[in-house]
């Protein structure tokens, strides 16, 4: 993306644009000349700012996973118990699986790109790697601030809770009515603040 003085602002209209595009209609079926109509801008700029589609579909996952992350930076740093942490976790994980699936749908069509793009597969890779290492850093400051004592390696256990938002975000897209139900939130927040106590 280019970042000339004065073209943010165009930049997050376009990202917008094709983070709804990407969403609703799926990364095969969508075109960059839907993309660029529905940011209302010609596909000259568009290439002007982006390099082509999976580009826009690696930046509109990266800003998405980039707001989650200082959610879940915020909830580690304001917990103060064990139940406190589970519970601000529990609440970012429904607000973005159950509250914006369109963001779920990025991510899965991210996942079905990456076998044919080397970009996209950089993009998730780097997504990853920082959402673990947000998990495990933020375990750490927690387990030092005496909040929680979970008694299993933290980097086995960040990797437990990145890989548990996935198998939810999957089971939600196909079955979106399983988020409305409070019994799963009630089982994820208990689950998780069992294995955050843990010695306890």
């Amino acid at each position: 993306m280019n970042s000339q003085p004065g073209s943010e602002q165009k930049a997050r209209e376009i990202l917008r644009a094709a983070r709804a595009c990407l969403s609703q209609r799926g990364y095969a079926s969508t075109t960059i000349s839907e993309i660029a109509a529905e940011a209302g801008v010609s596909r000259g700029l568009l290439h002007y700012y982006f390099k082509s589609k999976e580009d826009l579909l690696a930046q509109a996952v990266r800003t998405s996973g980039e707001a989650s992350l200082r959610l879940i930076e915020d909830t580690f740093a304001e917990s103060e118990t064990a139940h406190d942490l589970a519970a601000g976790l529990t609440q970012i994980l429904r607000s973005v699986i159950a509250g914006d699936p369109a963001y779920v749908n990025l991510s899965l069509e991210c996942w079905s790109a990456s076998r044919d793009s080397q970009v996209v597969v950089d993009e998730l890779s780097q997504l990853y790697d920082r959402a673990r290492e947000a998990f495990r850093e933020g375990l750490q400051e927690a387990v030092e601030r005496g909040v929680i004592d979970p008694g299993i390696p933290l980097e086995g256990l960040a990797s437990l809770l990145v890989g548990v938002t996935d198998g939810l975000a999957l089971q939600f897209m196909l079955k979106p009515e399983l988020a409305s139900g409070q019994g799963i939130w009630q089982a994820v927040e208990m689950a998780a603040t069992a294995l955050l106590r843990g010695n306890e």
